[in-house]
């Protein structure tokens, strides 16, 4: 079973909100309240069966288990009197359908994307989401399926620092290809995921295309060669945290990174040193699902989706994390200092394309192949 769920970026997310934590940014309770609900929690080597009276959240891991069980005993529960336990083991699709058909269902609900939904979803794995308990108005278009929901959503995004540029901001993924007018390093993921939708932007095809155009392989083969031409100019990132020290140490003046890394670097660095555009960005939700026969029961886990679609509580994963409210109705809660760099901000989604799951399904392996050689032969 191909598993289209970006375990680096949740990974990423993890480390991101210890980043905070450590820093001072983040109460525990600020901490708890939006990484709780959101399932980006670290792992607490939770490796009993679950009981039927607790509801198990499933996320990618982490280190930080002193916060987990604050984090634990300080959302969910406290708003709904369900006890909460975070497995941070990582719900990829082969454990979920592992599990499901061995009978031994120990997770309610899981931090999926969305390919690994629909494909769960269509074997019989996961079960549908209940949109008479869950509300698709509180999630933005493109981010309901049948077997899963969003849950929140990062992009890929055009960063750059305007004093390395002569305050010269590139503002199209074209401007990062013209080395004349924008000089510098760029950056891009050592991973093909959100990184050839920028070179098909780059080659004047309008973002609405650029997945029509990724559909042969002459379109993939293109965008792969437009990497080819610029790799004397690039430095890879491997990890998000990679992406912000490239940038922080000032060895490249722009690239493709995170927006939760933007996020942390907004705050690093001086105002003239650091700006994104979403302009051609690639936006990705994380997906809730829900693994058929769930311990708690299918009412419980739409209970917990339902309160995590709260405008106010995703407001807060913004502010402490850097990731996008799903609930649209987060937008104008938004504090003013923030709307820049909301990914989910109205202005920010209409210059933006939706991560394209089945895409990725068909074509990841093969232009993974031929993106990695481009950068290093």
């Amino acid at each position: 079973m191909t598993d289209t769920v970006d375990q680096e970026f949740r990974a990423d997310f993890v480390e991101i909100a210890a980043h905070r934590y450590r820093e001072g940014r983040l109460s525990r309770r600020g901490f708890i309240a939006a990484l709780g609900a959101l399932g980006v929690l670290p792992m607490m080597g939770r490796g009993a069966m679950a009981q039927a009276k607790e509801l198990v959240i499933v996320n990618w891991g982490g280190t930080a288990a002193d916060v987990i069980k604050e984090v634990l005993g300080d959302t969910y529960t406290a708003a709904t009197g369900m006890p909460v336990v975070i497995d941070g083991s990582g719900p990829s699709a082969g454990k979920i359908r592992a599990m499901v058909e061995s009978g031994a269902v120990v997770w309610d609900v899981c931090d999926s994307g969305p390919g690994s939904a629909i494909i769960l979803g269509e074997a019989g794995m996961t079960q549908e989401i209940d949109y008479s308990v869950v509300d698709k108005s509180k999630v933005i278009d493109g981010a309901t399926w049948k077997y899963g929901v969003g849950n929140y959503v990062y992009s890929y995004v055009l960063a750059s620092n305007p004093r390395m540029l002569g305050g010269n901001v590139p503002q199209t993924w074209e401007d990062v290809w013209n080395v004349k007018d924008f000089p510098g390093m760029r950056t891009f993921r050592k991973s093909v995921r959100g990184m050839l939708e920028s070179a098909t932007m780059a080659m004047g095809v309008a973002p609405e295309n650029v997945y029509e155009t990724l559909g042969t392989q002459d379109g993939i083969d293109a965008a792969v060669d437009k990497f080819r031409q610029l790799r004397e100019h690039i430095i890879v990132w491997g990890s998000g945290s990679d992406s912000q020290n490239l940038f922080l140490q000032e060895e490249v003046s722009m690239g493709n990174i995170w927006s939760t890394r933007a996020h942390l670097l907004k705050d690093e660095m001086d105002a003239d040193s650091f700006t994104v555009t979403f302009n051609g960005g690639v936006i990705s939700p994380g997906v809730w699902v829900v693994p058929k026969d769930n311990p708690a029961g299918t009412e419980e886990a739409m209970k917990f989706i339902a309160f995590a679609q709260d405008p106010e509580l995703q407001v807060k994963w913004l502010e402490l994390i850097g990731s996008g409210p799903v609930n649209p109705a987060a937008a104008a809660l938004v504090p003013e200092n923030l709307k820049k760099w909301n990914p989910s901000s109205p202005e920010n989604l209409a210059t933006q394309i939706l991560y394209n799951d089945e895409w990725y399904a068909k074509y990841q392996i093969s232009a993974e192949e031929q993106y990695v050689d481009a950068l290093i032969n």
